[in-house]
């Protein structure tokens, strides 16, 4: 029986009482998962389906919602409903860790909000989204698009079996049935697994992961005697050898004894999110890596991509090193990434003249003359200077290419690579003040000399792509320990999704749009630049049409570096072919000062 075991009783019976719910009345019938009584899972509405979400494929660079919403336009309520419950169905696997429960509802409130309906989230089978039952790997949540394809080529493909409930009770029909469909769509999604196991659970196991899967079936190979060669024929024979082994045990994949072979304790399938930072005694504080990434307050093209990048390099060990054109959000998204692991951060922006005294430490002068080792920004977030107690703020730098990477990081690089480091300094004790990695240990006695840089401590760095010449001063070494993660400027600028940016600012009754929107165009020839300096000038021109100060203030000063000769053709160009109102004597007047070169002799 492959079924979840419960930690509570009943406490995902929900979940597999939705999946019946779905199974009975949705793909045997038409009938609805949420709104009883309705006929929702119908050929027309699929029919509509197909034809806004699988063959007409929005390809732009938005977000999967911002795509649907599009895709939606015009659709029959009918047509809202039924993808509303088919988003459920996708939600109703993942685990709270990996989605929440408040951010499933809100996704489908959303949705239903794009017509005007509500929905009501206090009927029973919404209980089924609340726990989860397995975490369906990041890349779930990357290939939203195809994992949805993918049930609903499957759902359609259901609805043309005259011998439907056989299938649907029949192991090895059902796993036919998705074996097609599998094919037909081309890449290994998750939801083909997760929809073995919502049909059938005691046939399937509650994976998603094919890794883990093959991980499994591997790891027990010495239990498969039978010549299969289908990876859930092999589970099920090395469930039934386990549980002849452990006759007092529930097996479970994911838990002891079961897990024991095959799973590394660090990568605990069923972990939910707890508040990372233990502060008990001397414990060395540590990071839970296994959180659920969200978009609140964030406005980046392909977010889930862009997230799964950062989980995935901070979950493997890796620091990382945020790279785009200015005004992309790079240090807003690297201090709501440290809110996302509930880890306490410190943001300091990078000079060109730091040396291992702003950034390890030195001695400075007391009032009586007497020198003591003052610490610098990084040991500052590894130890509290009151009570020497270890602790773990992961570091923002802002603009870390503006420093001399090898002359600040020194020794700071050589304790990252697992070395312990003696400093040139004594504490106010006399001892060699020293930073080592935190390696096994689990926690440190407390002393004012002995800086331990734990395991799970992060720099979250940004670098302005237009300085980026510096990167190349960096050892190899060095850029080994870091993630270099792209965060670009929309591939695609118009005056939509300038109007989309205006809303989510508080700006939607801007009067200038298609006038900003040719100006960001107009920018971005010359000079890369995000959607945030947009929004500096869409604020300094709301109550006026002051583009002449807005352009001088926020946009000239990013030019700087190009020749002046293309800076003054991108002012003849703003003059001539924009709505804008320029004042073309007072950009020219400071260009000439601002860069001092004499451009326009």
């Amino acid at each position: 029986m492959a079924i979840y075991y419960e930690q509570e009783k009943n406490d995902r019976k929900a979940i597999y009482d939705a999946a019946d719910k779905w199974k009975n009345e949705c793909l045997l019938k038409e009938k609805s998962l949420i709104w009883d009584g309705e006929s929702i899972w119908t050929d027309a509405n699929m029919s509509r389906f197909r034809k806004i979400f699988i063959e007409r494929p929005d390809e732009s660079g938005e977000n999967f919602e911002s795509k649907l919403k599009q895709q939606l336009v015009d659709e029959s309520e009918g047509v809202y409903k039924f993808v509303i419950e088919l988003l459920f169905i996708y939600q109703l696997f993942p685990v709270k860790s990996s989605i929440s429960y408040k951010t499933k509802i809100e996704k489908l409130k959303t949705i239903a909000s794009w017509k005007n309906m509500t929905i009501n989230t206090s009927l029973p089978i919404f209980k089924s989204l609340k726990e989860g039952i397995g975490h369906p790997g990041m890349y779930f949540a990357m290939q939203k698009y195809h994992e949805i394809s993918f049930l609903f080529l499957l759902v359609e493909h259901f609805k043309t079996m005259n011998n439907l409930e056989n299938t649907l009770t029949n192991p090895t029909d059902l796993k036919k049935a998705v074996e097609k469909i599998q094919k037909q769509v081309g890449k290994k999604v998750q939801m083909h697994h997760v929809v073995l196991h919502l049909l059938l659970p005691d046939n399937f196991e509650r994976i998603a992961s094919w890794g883990h899967k093959t991980k499994i079936t591997k790891a027990y190979s010495d239990l498969i005697n039978e010549g299969t060669s289908d990876i859930d024929d092999k589970l099920w024979l090395i469930r039934e050898k386990l549980e002849n082994k452990y006759p007092d045990s529930k097996i479970d994949f994911y838990r002891s004894p079961a897990k024991d072979k095959w799973k590394d304790d660090k990568e605990d399938e069923d972990k939910d999110p707890i508040n990372p930072i233990s502060r008990v005694g001397n414990n060395i504080p540590s990071t839970n890596f296994n959180v659920e990434h969200f978009e609140n307050g964030l406005v980046f093209e392909n977010i889930n991509v862009l997230m799964s990048q950062v989980m995935t390099a901070l979950q493997n060990g890796k620091h990382i090193i945020l790279t785009g054109p200015p005004g992309t959000g790079k240090s807003k998204l690297a201090s709501k990434i440290c809110e996302m692991y509930k880890v306490q951060s410190t943001m300091v922006t990078a000079a060109s003249n730091w040396s291992t005294y702003e950034t390890i430490g030195g001695y400075r002068p007391d009032r009586e003359g007497n020198l003591y080792f003052d610490e610098g920004i990084f040991l500052e977030c590894v130890k509290n200077k009151e009570t020497s107690k270890p602790e773990n703020k992961w570091l923002i730098i802002d603009e870390i290419n503006r420093a001399d990477i090898d002359k600040a990081f020194g020794s700071l690089f050589s304790v990252l690579t697992g070395d312990e480091v003696t400093l040139p300094f004594e504490s106010k004790s006399g001892e060699s003040i020293r930073m080592k990695p935190q390696g096994e240990m689990a926690s440190v006695e407390a002393d004012e000399h002995t800086y331990v840089v734990p395991n799970d401590w992060r720099i979250i760095a940004t670098m302005n792509t237009i300085d980026k010449a510096s990167l190349y001063e960096m050892s190899y070494a060095f850029m080994r320990r870091f993630a270099f993660i792209p965060v670009g400027i929309p591939k695609e600028i118009n005056s939509g999704l300038v109007q989309q940016y205006l809303d989510i600012w508080g700006m939607n009754t801007y009067p200038n749009v298609e006038t900003l929107t040719a100006i960001w165009k107009l920018i971005n020839n010359y000079r890369k630049i995000g959607p945030a300096i947009v929004e500096d000038i869409a604020k300094h021109t709301q109550d006026n049409e002051d583009f002449t100060s807005a352009i001088i203030l926020y946009v000239l000063p990013q030019f700087e570096g190009l020749p002046v000769n293309r800076i003054q053709d991108f002012i003849t160009l703003l003059v001539d072919e924009t709505d804008a109102i320029i004042e073309k004597n007072h950009l020219d007047d400071f260009v000439n000062d601002f860069f001092d070169v004499g451009a326009f002799e």
